[in-house]
């Protein structure tokens, strides 16, 4: 049997894989997240997606539901460069890749960070590459 420590570990990864393998399963997704999740997005100087840079779970989710359907044909994550774990907190530093809809490729850089209450996440921090994603986004509209 895991300890909790191995579970908040594998949950964590369990949020970035089931949005890596389309079709996302946000059922299964939206089960790691505790009732009183919150998302932040970091950097501060980084355009927020609707100028929103916290949600809670009942925006998150159909947020992200949009995001991976209507925009992405899919968004990978890499296996993390580095992983810290702290008393329930998992830190990951990790790359992504993936495509557009407009047939633009999609290639960034995170840092996330989540908290846990128990098994579930409660709180999750992205930190982006604000350049790269701030121009690319841009790009979109130009």
């Amino acid at each position: 049997m895991s300890t909790l420590a191995e579970k908040q570990l594998q949950n964590a990864q369990k949020f970035l894989d089931l949005l890596g393998n389309p079709p996302v399963d946000f059922d299964a997704w939206a089960d790691l997240l505790s009732p009183d999740f919150v998302l932040e997005y970091h950097p501060a100087t980084m355009p927020m997606p609707d100028g929103k840079a916290t949600r809670n779970k009942a925006e998150t989710v159909p947020f992200f539901k949009e995001a991976w359907n209507e925009r992405f044909e899919y968004i990978k994550f890499a296996s993390p460069i580095d992983t810290i774990q702290g008393k329930d907190a998992v830190v990951f530093h990790v790359k992504s890749y993936g495509m557009h809809k407009s047939g633009k490729k999609y290639d960034n850089e995170y840092m996330f960070t989540f908290k846990f209450s128990g098994e579930k996440i409660v709180r999750m921090k992205e930190f982006a590459d604000s350049k790269y994603t701030t121009e690319y986004f841009a790009s979109l509209h130009a």
